[in-house]
């Protein structure tokens, strides 16, 4: 059976287990809405500062995985005890913060120097190539378009986005499962290759998980 992680954040009988599902739909949906409270439930329910740090990078990373996989369409050539659910597209996207959380934070990845680290050398990589579809320019500004609308105060992009790669980035950043066909086909006609449409979703996606461990941490306080 699937389980719904908000049936698990509501109702499963052990406390530490409910904290964590419930962090980990928060930092999928709203990580702006985190707050000191949020941060003082999921101590009284057992987790310490670095099980949050945890909780917070691994939800955000697998909100990566998924956006890669919902971006391919690859099926699995594998046989699975849980096949994974049907996506429903008519899902609305999911919402964007109302404005940026400025506060300081208190819970840093440095306190997690192995996963600083790794999340720091995937970033550097991705983020400075430079390959003729999506310049670093570009790069810079899909980054910043998307870290504004996950609440991480950013410079706002330095030229707005060409609308095919809006469009794109939107459906990546927001509602990756209504990703189909028909939302590469803009960009293909205008000679967009697999590996540059790929890079552009890659790009993305790993904005998503920058942004939203920063302003998760932040909300948190």
């Amino acid at each position: 059976m699937t389980i719904d992680p908000r049936a698990v954040a509501a109702r499963w009988p052990d406390a530490r287990r409910r904290a964590l599902a419930a962090l980990t739909v928060t930092v999928t949906e709203a990580p702006w809405t985190l707050d000191g409270a949020a941060r003082a439930a999921l101590a009284a329910a057992g987790l310490d500062d670095d099980a949050v740090l945890h909780a917070v990078a691994l939800a955000a990373y697998f909100g990566h995985l998924n956006r890669i996989a919902d971006a391919t369409g690859v099926p699995l050539d594998y046989a699975v005890t849980t096949p994974p659910p049907a996506t429903e597209p008519a899902v609305p996207p999911l919402a964007t913060a109302p404005a940026p959380v400025t506060r300081a934070a208190t819970l840093t990845l440095a306190q997690r120097p192995a996963t600083a680290a790794a999340l720091a050398a995937w970033t550097d990589d991705l983020f400075a190539r430079d390959p003729a579809y999506l310049p670093r320019a570009t790069r810079a500004d899909v980054i910043a378009t998307v870290a504004a609308w996950l609440g991480a105060p950013t410079a706002p992009p330095a030229a707005p986005l060409d609308p095919d790669v809006h469009a794109l980035v939107a459906l990546v950043a927001l509602a990756p499962w209504q990703l189909a066909d028909a939302s590469f086909a803009a960009l293909r006609a205008r000679g967009w290759d697999d590996a540059a449409l790929f890079d552009l979703c890659a790009v993305t996606s790993t904005a998503t998980v920058t942004a939203r461990i920063d302003v998760a941490l932040r909300a948190l306080g």
